[in-house]
């Protein structure tokens, strides 16, 4: 009985322990976040310094969260880590290809010019599961929307102060969309071609000059289940109603 005992306690104690210890996480997402890392900081950063190689914890890192149930990482909060005086960071997007159950990812800020290998952003695409991405305030251009066009599940998309400018055309791959970030460019017209049905919520601050507020507006009537519009900090004048 005493024997029975022990080994009960030994038991209730290891299940214990599983509750709270933090998660290790795959050993292919570990060594993806240390060269995300490394790429982060290249060539002389210091960001990021809970995640080192030695601590196989690495859910319990810094601006990571994990599912508790798998360990594999679920969302990345990446935002302005890169430090400013750096310069460009030009994105090896593969390196986010290990994190198949990533929910969401954050890497506004990062003065992101563009990417290291020829599929570029496309790579991206094949994170099936991602819903959430705010790539706002880097140096993305018209180009950005072909690579985010292709994700399957993304519900809140963030362009928000790059260097978008004049004709947008927000493709019917980008249907899913129910948020989408676009102020702070220069942007005087949108199109939704056979897509957007799904759009909610609108960002348009600081994004217009007098000129071309009046065709920003009109083009609005593409998304036909818009419900919320953020329109602060424009030029507008009098051409809501009309001059």
């Amino acid at each position: 009985m005493g024997l029975f005992l022990q080994m009960l306690t030994v038991f209730v104690t290891t299940v214990s322990l599983q509750g709270w210890l933090p998660l290790g996480c795959l050993d292919e997402e570990r060594t993806a976040l240390l060269q995300l890392k490394d790429s982060l900081n290249y060539p002389n950063g210091t960001s990021l310094p809970s995640w080192i190689e030695a601590d196989i914890h690495c859910c319990s890192w810094e601006r990571i969260e994990c599912n508790s149930s798998t360990g594999r990482v679920t969302e990345l909060y990446l935002g302005n880590i890169r430090n400013e005086e750096m310069g460009d960071w030009y994105l090896n997007t593969s390196l986010f290809l290990p994190f198949q159950q990533l929910n969401a990812l954050f890497l506004w800020g990062n003065r992101i010019a563009g990417w290291v290998e020829k599929k570029g952003g496309y790579e991206l695409q094949r994170l099936r599961n991602l819903d959430y991405l705010h790539l706002g305030s880097n140096s993305f251009d018209n180009s950005i929307l072909s690579y985010v066009e292709g994700f399957p599940s993304l519900k809140s998309l963030y362009l928000d102060y790059n260097r978008l400018e004049g004709f947008i055309d927000l493709k019917e791959s980008l249907s899913s969309l129910e948020v989408l970030g676009l102020s702070g460019n220069n942007i005087n017209k949108l199109v939704a071609s056979r897509g957007l049905g799904n759009l909610t919520t609108l960002y348009l601050h600081n994004i217009t000059t007098y000129e071309s507020s009046f065709q920003l507006l009109q083009s609005l009537g593409a998304l036909p289940n818009l419900m919320t519009l953020y329109l602060s900090y424009n030029d507008f004048r009098k051409r809501i109603l009309g001059d």
